[in-house]
């Protein structure tokens, strides 16, 4: 392999890979026709709040079975899904949330992985460079 494609594989896998985690992260309309998958989304995307750290959907107390319930009863009230958290939100305060919020502290907590990459990559690169011979010319 020569150098040029050698240089160009470092560059390109990882744009790749950041490319793949970005989509896999990315916030999208992940609320499903069925209302039983809708229901087990919005489970495992809420906090039991008296689990530590445990999802509505794996929790077996009485109250994340009463929660769980209450999501299938404002599904059928025909409730979006945002509502739902919102309703959950309201009541719990934002710590009933698993995922972190995109706002505030949120994004921050979402753009730290991205920042270590990105420095992670500058100083790979930076020390490649320090591995050529004085006299070779950096591609």
């Amino acid at each position: 392999m020569s150098d040029r494609a050698r240089n160009l594989a470092w560059l390109i896998v990882p744009a790749i890979a950041l490319v793949v985690i970005i989509v896999g992260l990315w916030p999208g309309d992940r609320a499903a026709a069925d209302p039983e998958a809708r229901a087990y989304h919005l489970a495992i995307s809420l906090k039991c709040p008296i689990c530590a750290g445990e999802s509505l959907a794996g929790s077996q107390t009485d109250l994340a079975k009463d929660l769980r319930a209450r999501i299938d009863d404002e599904i059928a009230a025909g409730s979006t899904d945002a509502e739902i958290i919102d309703m959950f939100v309201a009541n719990y305060g934002e710590q009933v949330l698993l995922d972190p919020p995109s706002t505030g502290w949120g994004v921050v907590l979402w753009a730290v992985p991205l920042g270590i990459l990105a420095v992670g990559t500058v100083a790979v690169l930076g020390l490649r460079r320090k591995d050529k011979e004085p006299g070779e010319v950096a591609r």
